[in-house]
């Protein structure tokens, strides 16, 4: 597991002033290549999420899970520029809802945190996210 590199990632995205997603892990194998190879690539990113998860838990408490399949609605076309198609989901939420289905989201501070995992469409990799929200702004499950 990589937790020490994925705590030191999330602790530089809050010293940052702006929202922001960051890809904490990334499993690309071959999609083609040994289906033990991709399990196992699989395996190893959900268990990363589910430590991190509850090494996080720790620090700030119970994190919300949020669906943000209920928000696709409002993210618009990932391809579009969203002033084009008057889409009312800043970011990083935007991108979350294309990228992730299921985020937990702790508050810290004046902004949220959230962690998920990735992995929409074909040819997609799989990978573990992190994000954060500007100061200030709600967390994902009140927007709308």
């Amino acid at each position: 597991m990589h937790l020490a590199h994925h705590l030191t990632e999330i602790g530089r995205l809050q010293a940052e002033p702006t929202a922001r997603i960051v890809a904490l892990r990334t499993a690309d194998p071959d999609p083609d290549g040994d289906p033990v190879e991709l399990l196992e690539a699989e395996q190893d990113i959900r268990a990363d999420h589910e430590a991190l998860v509850v090494l996080l838990s720790q620090q700030w408490g119970e994190p919300k899970t949020v669906d943000l399949d209920a928000l696709l609605p409002d993210a618009g076309d990932p391809v579009r520029p969203k002033e084009e198609e008057g889409v009312q989901l800043p970011e990083p939420e935007r991108t979350l809802c294309w990228r992730v289905a299921e985020l937990a989201v702790w508050t810290v501070g004046e902004r949220w945190t959230g962690v998920g995992l990735a992995r929409r469409g074909e040819g997609m990799p799989f990978q573990l996210l992190a994000a954060v929200g500007e100061r200030g702004r709600r967390t994902p499950s009140l927007l709308g």
